[in-house]
């Protein structure tokens, strides 16, 4: 298993972590009551995000570890997740403006939502992607 492989996996356990502990963090605000206008919310989002920055950060490979092949394949895997990325973002913003209609109001703490939410999404295409493609490489050899 290669280095950019074993970030890949690091990355989704990462990735499923954070949402299972986000997931546990509504469900416990939901189950006691908790009130305050999404703040149970914001705090368990900014406890995911914290884990998922420290997964990425701590399982970045150094440029020079990788080889060529890996390098192409980091890229176009992140080229991919850009691309997953704006294409979430565009039909969610049209989406929302289809639904709720061009004079209504959204609240504010959904917009974060979404913009974590198509982070979290992209994050996982590149992971998927990695694993895709170096697993097509090694059946190909």
């Amino acid at each position: 298993m290669s280095i950019l492989q074993k970030m890949a996996w690091k990355c989704l356990a990462g990735a499923f972590a954070g949402l299972l502990i986000v997931g546990i963090c509504i469900d416990l605000f939901i189950r006691f009551n908790v009130k305050g206008g999404g703040f149970g919310g914001v705090i368990s989002i900014l406890v995911g995000i914290t884990i998922g920055v420290i997964f990425y950060i701590r399982n970045l490979p150094k440029e020079n570890q990788l080889d060529e092949r890996e390098k192409t394949i980091a890229k176009k895997s992140f080229e991919w997740a850009s691309k997953t990325f704006v294409v979430f973002m565009a039909i969610t913003m049209l989406g929302i403006f289809e639904f709720s209609g061009a004079r209504s109001k959204i609240p504010t703490y959904c917009l974060p939502y979404l913009f974590m939410t198509g982070l979290f999404i992209a994050q996982l295409v590149e992971s998927a992607t990695i694993l895709i493609w170096c697993a097509k490489e090694q059946a190909d050899e």
